[in-house]
């Protein structure tokens, strides 16, 4: 039984943030501060769940508010920064967003860090605390299926986005085995991002993993109309069967059986929806258990970076026109090399974030914090400046 008491601290207080909160508050543990270099980012949540302190930079949070464990929910390009310097400043654990990071050496110099600090390291691959993936998984170790011959993986927005759940989850599924090739193909014609990073229209890739498995993920490309989530859905083709695996349900197809069958997933149904607070709280637990002594939590550090390393091949591959052996080489971001070197011409002009939406720094900051210093609660002063912006 756990005795001692942890406090967390958030790192960037945008939309995914209150996932983490409610993991928090559902796991016991103290939120006791926030980071976030945005006064009106800070404000909501240290006003919607009553934090006494806020801080413009995780250093600063880290030297004055000493947290246990830093959720970092910043965007996509800014997870090393905030995941090295809670490391550095002395937090005994991070749980990072996904995707860990958008090069192989940024996730890297993350690990590197988090080792030497001895901080243990988590990437918030929740989906792996889904009922439907823990059965999956069970389902694929017990053999029901024979050998794991095949995986069919169709995601939307994005391979960093959704492809990540993906690839990550099929690992999980199929017990984290380790990728020796990939191959891929990239299409940009337009000027697209996600969460400030450039991103592909579409892409697929073919990833030979250890053991003679091939795993195949299309991202953007088409998806059934009534495929369920655009994230968390695989299907894996065994020697003696068929398993479809998606978060909330698992249908098996074997000679067991007399064609698709539902598998009871055995959750209460209120648990079997909830993907967010319930299963970053799941995560926190596994989380406090490893910090204990206990086994290394599912969603670790080095489990990602090999989910990173197979998103990096997939347009390394595309870059270099040729199948690419792992360990990758490349430690930028190669789709972002491609281009850089005009690789991908956009062909309809006119760059668009698909996270737009997200933004809040496009705000007057000082007219918010003027608003505030007079007394007006978050709100109150949010939408005062929205008016005279």
């Amino acid at each position: 039984m756990r005795q001692r008491k942890y406090t967390a601290a958030i790192a960037g207080c945008g939309s995914i943030g209150h996932a983490h909160m409610a993991g928090y508050q559902q796991a016991g543990v103290e939120v006791k501060a926030v980071a976030d270099p945005l006064p009106i980012a800070r404000g909501e949540y240290m006003e919607r769940y009553n934090i006494a302190q806020g801080y413009a930079t995780v250093e600063e949070m880290m030297e004055k508010a000493k947290p246990d464990i830093v959720s970092v929910c910043t965007w996509h390009p800014l997870h090393p920064g905030p995941t090295i310097a809670a490391a550095q400043g002395g937090a005994r654990a991070v749980i990072c967003e996904k995707p860990m990071a958008i090069s192989l050496g940024e996730a890297r110099r993350m690990l590197d860090a988090c080792q030497a600090s001895n901080t243990k390291l988590a990437i918030s691959h929740q989906r792996r605390f889904t009922p439907g993936w823990e059965k999956g998984r069970e389902l694929v170790q017990e053999g029901v299926i024979g050998r794991p011959l095949w995986v069919n993986c169709k995601v939307v927005n994005g391979l960093l986005n959704c492809g990540t759940h993906a690839i990550d989850g099929a690992r999980f599924v199929l017990g984290d085995p380790q990728a020796e090739w990939v191959m891929g193909a990239v299409m940009r014609y337009s000027d697209r991002y996600e969460r400030a990073t450039p991103i592909e229209d579409a892409c697929m890739g073919l990833v030979q993993l250890e053991g003679g498995l091939q795993l195949f993920v299309q991202s953007d490309l088409y998806i059934e109309p009534d495929s369920g989530d655009g994230a968390g859905r695989f299907q894996i083709q065994g020697s003696e069967g068929m398993i479809d695996v998606s978060v909330n349900r698992v249908r098996l197809f074997n000679g067991r059986g007399n064609g698709w069958e539902e598998v009871e997933l055995r959750v209460p149904e209120k648990e079997v929806r909830a993907i967010g607070g319930q299963t970053n709280a799941a995560q926190v637990r596994e989380l406090l258990a490893w910090l204990e002594g206990g086994p290394e939590h599912r969603g670790a550090g080095r489990k990602a970076f090999a989910t990173v390393e197979i998103m990096m091949a997939l347009y390394e591959s595309a870059r270099q026109r040729q199948v690419v052996r792992l360990p990758l080489q490349e430690e930028g971001y190669p789709l972002g090399l491609m281009i850089e070197e005009g690789r991908l011409p956009v062909e309809k002009p006119g760059k668009y974030d698909i996270r737009e939406f997200l933004r809040r720094d496009y705000l007057d900051q000082e007219l918010y914090q003027q608003l505030r210093a007079q007394g007006l609660k978050h709100q109150e002063a949010l939408e005062k400046v929205r008016k005279r912006g």
